[in-house]
């Protein structure tokens, strides 16, 4: 019986491990630095930069609905940006942008801007442009 116990448990693990081998997330969040945007954004691929305040309530909304996202495949080939709205001020006056708001660049400039859209919905519609 123990010998059994054992076998299901290793076999628990391996399915645990192909599952997220073949489940990787289709994109991982990155702190905004401008040269790796910039460089993004000219390759012409999707680029998502959001303007992020951690005290923020409408930022923590779509930072969730964001992040409900990260396994979608339709999205593996989109490059995503966090800029912290507090510590980053010159890269917020660049973009001019308050807090709470969603870029999306396609071909190398920008195609759409959300901001203050807190609802799943909302981040969704602006999401799509990026696919």
């Amino acid at each position: 019986e123990a010998a059994m116990k054992n076998r299901r448990i290793f076999l628990a693990a391996l399915c645990v491990g192909t599952l997220t081998a073949f489940g990787a997330r289709a994109f991982e969040i990155q702190p905004y630095t401008q040269a790796a945007a910039q460089k993004a954004i000219a390759s012409g691929a999707p680029v998502v930069v959001e303007v992020y305040a951690s005290w923020c309530p409408i930022c923590q909304a779509q930072a969730s609905a964001i992040d409900s996202l990260k396994n979608e495949p339709a999205y593996r080939d989109v490059t995503f940006f966090r800029v912290d709205y507090d510590a980053q001020k010159d890269v917020v006056n660049q973009l001019r942008s308050p807090r709470a708001t969603i870029i999306v660049y396609r071909g190398g400039k920008e195609v759409a801007r959300e901001s203050w859209g807190a609802t799943a919905e909302d981040v969704m519609t602006i999401m799509m442009k990026a696919r």
